[in-house]
């Protein structure tokens, strides 16, 4: 089966959407148990950033900002598009997150507006 087909991958983005970021973990992780390619990155970068969000509802911003800054780095080797996915999107999105965070500002964990995953096909 062709990972863009694999029911898990749409599972994991629609849990992300929802903002069920521990759910998301979990789904996209079985993939990335599985997967023995390059793909493997891609998987873990999402998993990281999607972690970092679930660590920002922990109020651990700290994790967050750990988290989003790995997995954007792994991201960085795929896109503008990948399996379907906006993956440039979810980058500049998370980033302005991340420069929100990293601002200190009081209350910018209450102003951060998760990103959602685009699908382009």
């Amino acid at each position: 089966m062709d990972a863009q087909d694999d029911p898990r991958l749409l599972k994991g983005i629609e849990e992300f959407n929802q903002q069920l970021f521990f759910e998301c973990h979990e789904t996209l992780e079985e993939l990335w148990l599985e997967e023995r390619g390059e793909d493997r990155k891609f998987y873990q970068g999402i998993i990281q950033i999607a972690a970092g969000y679930y660590k920002l509802q922990q109020g651990v911003p700290v994790g967050a900002i750990k988290l989003w800054r790995m997995g954007i780095e792994k991201l960085l080797l795929f896109g503008p598009v990948f399996l379907g996915i906006n993956v440039e999107s979810l980058i500049e999105n998370v980033r302005a997150n991340l420069a929100q965070l990293e601002s200190g500002k009081p209350n910018t964990t209450d102003l951060l507006v998760p990103p959602t995953i685009d699908l382009l096909c």
